[in-house]
């Protein structure tokens, strides 16, 4: 199937290739960056502000008032997000049958809300928080109100005998990984026969490392995105453009094909 792929990839114009690739290929894996569709400083903003410097591991441990009062509005700024063109393109392709799973860095349930079902969100998410006690869950509004109410502004477990502080249920800066989301995104990566990366940057390990999965596999890579990555040089097609249009491009091509192939049985 690799074989097919590669050689579906090797035609021309590049949005063409990709929807003939994806229609080949019978395990493709997408991994987009934090957050897709926008550009570089939209989608680093919340690793470069000032409040997000304080919205650390370090902080929720060593000043946990400072560190709500920083992190908060950043949550509450991310769960505003709506899906975008490039979402609901990729949620299209996937009830078309040629995208089998999304493996993501953005902390936003974009994907999901998009109606993609796949979903691997290797650094969780911000719109829920967590009490590491006795596992409780609170949405972000029941945080909102628990922060609210503190004298101090750090929300408390609300269950009995409980009142432990809660923490953000996403990975914070400065600690690992969800060892689950990383595995299951390396099983899947290493059984993808495509590979496309979506709008990230690749500078963060251990996510930076997982297209060299598929590629010492063989597996075909392609990039599309207005930044460069150090996989750039392997890929078999390098897309330099918004990652939106591309890919509502792409779902277009893919359901013209189908839909070609469905009237003519």
């Amino acid at each position: 199937m690799s074989r097919l792929v590669h050689a579906m990839l090797a035609s021309s114009p590049d949005r063409e290739a990709l929807a003939g690739a994806l229609l080949s290929a019978e395990r493709t894996v997408v991994l987009t960056g934090l957050q897709l569709g926008a550009s570089e400083d939209e989608s680093v903003v919340h690793s470069r502000s000032a409040r997000a410097r304080r919205a650390t591991l370090e902080a929720l441990l060593t000043e946990p008032s400072l560190f709500w009062d920083a992190y908060y509005p950043l949550a509450l700024a991310i769960a505003a997000r709506a899906p975008g063109p490039g979402h609901l393109a990729l949620a299209d392709l996937e009830r078309a049958g040629v995208i089998s799973s999304v493996i993501t860095q953005a902390v936003d349930r974009l994907h999901a809300r998009a109606g993609n079902r796949d979903v691997v969100e290797v650094y969780g998410n911000a719109l829920s928080a967590v009490c590491e006690r006795c596992g409780e869950r609170y949405s972000l509004p029941e945080t909102g109100a628990l922060i609210e109410r503190a004298a101090d502004g750090v929300p408390r477990c609300t269950t009995p005998e409980c009142a432990f502080p809660l923490r953000p249920s996403g990975t914070l800066w400065g600690e690992p990984l969800p060892g689950g989301a990383v595995e299951r995104a390396w099983r899947l990566a290493a059984h993808a026969d495509l590979f496309l990366i979506l709008d990230s940057e690749l500078r963060t390990v251990p996510i930076s490392l997982l297209p060299s999965v598929p590629l010492t596999r063989g597996t075909p890579l392609v990039v599309v995105g207005e930044t460069p990555t150090q996989y750039d040089r392997y890929a078999e097609i390098i897309i330099r453009a918004p990652s939106d249009a591309v890919l509502e491009e792409v779902a277009r091509l893919v359901r013209e094909d189908l839909g070609a192939d469905a009237s003519t049985e």
